[in-house]
């Protein structure tokens, strides 16, 4: 037994390592990632620590941010479907502790959703690719970036007292670029050392992917594109 759990913690110090490096060494990362099988543990451990950790910045942060985030993620139609509010249960936005295992519930979702969504675009474009490995693709190319968040959340805090109105658009506009530029490169790096893998069609899968979410997300609030656009 004693054993055993000193191999549970070496492998936890192991990804742990990793999950750190990915910052500044992300390639060698991904070569170590790539010549082993998948562990789905790991991989959901690495995706909850990322989770804490980007929603910590939220909290943090806080204001206009904190709430904006929350209807975001609250309003979701995957999450109206997956969660209480089918059935009337509605989460408090000042019910702190409930907020916070709600949303980190959400992102394991979201995680889930976009791998599945990655997963079916690449078979479609006949791609030779398992759900665990896109799985962990997917957790391993964004969610070590939400250290990234959370120093923008830090920044925010401050701007928060200078351009309070505004400061919230700076968090979700970094956001963005870490999904439509940042991640499709550390994707780029798993898939292109994968066998029987096309660098332009994962791509497509990938950003078709981001397409449908987006979708989602502007039908979802197309009150507010609206007011946007008029």
């Amino acid at each position: 037994m004693k054993s055993s759990n000193e191999g549970i913690d070496l492998n936890m110090k192991k990804v742990m390592r990793q999950y750190f490096r990915m910052i500044h060494k992300p390639t060698e990362v991904v070569d170590e990632l790539v010549k082993e099988d998948v562990n789905i543990l790991e991989t959901l451990i690495v995706t909850i620590i990322s989770g804490i950790i980007l929603i910590a910045g939220v909290f943090i942060a806080g204001g206009i941010l904190y709430t904006t985030f929350q209807n975001n993620a609250l309003t979701y139609p995957l999450e109206i479907l997956t969660s209480g509010q089918l059935f009337g249960f509605y989460v408090s936005y000042y019910d702190y502790g409930l907020v916070f295992l709600t949303d980190l519930i959400f992102i394991l979702k979201a995680w889930i959703f976009l791998a599945i969504l990655l997963y079916g675009f690449l078979r479609i474009f006949k791609q030779r690719i398992s759900l665990k490995r896109t799985l962990q693709i997917v957790s391993w190319s964004l969610f070590p970036f939400a250290i990234i968040m959370l120093l923008v959340s830090v920044v925010c805090l401050g701007l928060k007292y200078v351009i309070p109105l505004i400061y919230h658009y700076i968090y979700f506009g970094v956001m963005t670029g870490i999904f439509i530029i940042v991640t499709p490169i550390l994707v780029m790096k798993f898939l292109e050392r994968l066998n029987n893998v096309s660098y332009f069609n994962s791509m497509r899968a990938y950003y078709l992917s981001l397409f449908v979410v987006f979708l989602i997300f502007a039908f979802n609030h197309a009150d507010k594109f609206l007011y946007q656009i008029w």
